[in-house]
C-alpha cells in the first residue's frame, strides 16, 4: 500500500517524502501534510488554518463515530429531491445530469457528510434554543439599519434560458445579448415579496443580484437606483429576526460544545 501510494504522489508530480508525512494526530487519527496543503489551495487559506480546519473536522468525525449517527439512502434521496426542484427539474432528470457530467458520486458523498454533521448538531442544540418577546424587540430596536429599505427602487430584468449567457452578462454589461430579454421595473417595498425585497436591499446600486432559476427560465436584476428610505415594522420583519438570533444562539452552543471536546481532544502535532 505503501508503495502505491509512493507511485501515486509521484504520478501527480508531488514530493513523496512531504506528502506523505503526517503533521498532527487527533485522537490517534492522522493529518497528513497532503492533507493540509490540498486543504489549503482549495480553501484559500495559509496552512496553519487548514491544519485548525482539519483538527476540527476529525473532532466532528468522531463525535458522530461515538453517537452512532447515520444517513441513510432515503435521507440522501430527500436531499437530492430538493436540489432537483430548485433547480426546476425532477429527480430523475436531475440524477441523469449528474451522471453525465460525472457529478453524481461526489454530489452524494458531499450531502452525506453535511447530513452527517445537522443531526450531530441538531442532536448537540437539543431542545436549548428559547427566544424571549424581549429578546426580539431588543435585537429590532440595536439593529435597526438592517431594516432600513428604499421607498422605490428602478430595476432592469435580464431573462434567459440559459445561466451562463446571464452570468456572461454579468462580467460585461456591455454585450449585446440576443438570448436574453430584458424590462424595466420601478418597485416600492410593498410591490415586493420578502425574498425579492431582501435580496434588492443587499444589491448595491450599479450591481446585479445573483442569476436564478425562476421556474423554467433563469434571471438576474440590475439595480440602477434607490430612492429615499425607511424602516420596515417590527411585525414584518419578525421572523427575520427569530432566525437570526436563532443562528446566533446555535453558532454559541456548538462552538462552546466543540471548544469542550477539543480541549478533551488527544491531540499531537508534530515540528518534525
Amino acid at each position: 500500500m505503501k508503495k502505491l501510494l509512493f507511485i501515486a504522489l509521484i504520478a501527480l508530480g508531488l514530493k513523496a517524502e512531504i506528502i506523505d508525512k503526517i503533521v498532527a494526530t487527533v485522537n490517534k487519527e492522522p493529518i497528513t501534510s497532503y492533507e493540509i496543503i490540498t486543504t489549503a489551495k482549495k480553501m484559500h487559506i495559509s496552512p496553519n488554518q487548514a491544519l485548525n480546519y482539519l483538527i476540527d473536522q476529525k473532532i466532528i468525525e468522531d463525535e458522530i463515530k461515538r453517537r452512532g449517527i447515520s444517513v441513510d439512502n432515503y435521507d440522501i434521496e430527500m436531499a437530492l429531491d430538493k436540489i432537483a426542484k430548485r433547480n426546476g427539474m425532477t429527480l430523475f432528470e436531475f440524477k441523469n445530469v449528474l451522471r453525465q457530467r460525472g457529478q453524481y458520486k461526489p454530489l452524494v458523498e458531499t450531502l452525506r457528510k453535511k447530513l452527517l454533521r445537522e443531526k450531530l448538531f441538531a442532536q448537540i442544540i437539543g431542545k436549548n434554543l428559547n427566544i424571549s418577546p424581549d429578546e426580539l424587540k431588543n435585537y429590532y430596536n440595536t439593529h435597526k439599519n438592517e431594516f432600513k429599505v428604499f421607498k422605490t427602487i428602478q430595476v432592469t430584468k435580464y431573462t434567459s434560458n440559459s445561466p451562463e449567457v446571464l452570468k456572461n452578462l454579468r462580467k460585461n454589461t456591455a454585450l449585446n445579448l440576443p438570448n436574453a430579454k430584458l424590462n424595466m421595473y420601478v418597485y416600492t417595498p410593498n410591490d415586493l415579496p420578502k425574498n425579492m425585497l431582501f435580496l434588492f436591499m443587499n444589491t448595491k446600486v450599479g450591481q446585479f443580484t445573483p442569476v436564478f432559476n425562476e421556474g423554467d427560465k433563469f434571471v438576474t436584476y440590475y439595480v440602477s437606483r434607490k430612492d429615499g428610505e425607511e424602516y420596515l415594522p417590527f411585525d414584518e420583519v419578525k421572523d427575520i429576526i427569530i432566525n437570526k438570533i436563532l443562528d446566533q444562539k446555535r453558532n454559541s452552543i456548538l462552538q462552546e460544545y466543540f471548544s469542550k471536546l477539543k480541549n478533551r481532544a488527544d491531540i499531537k502535532i508534530y515540528n518534525n
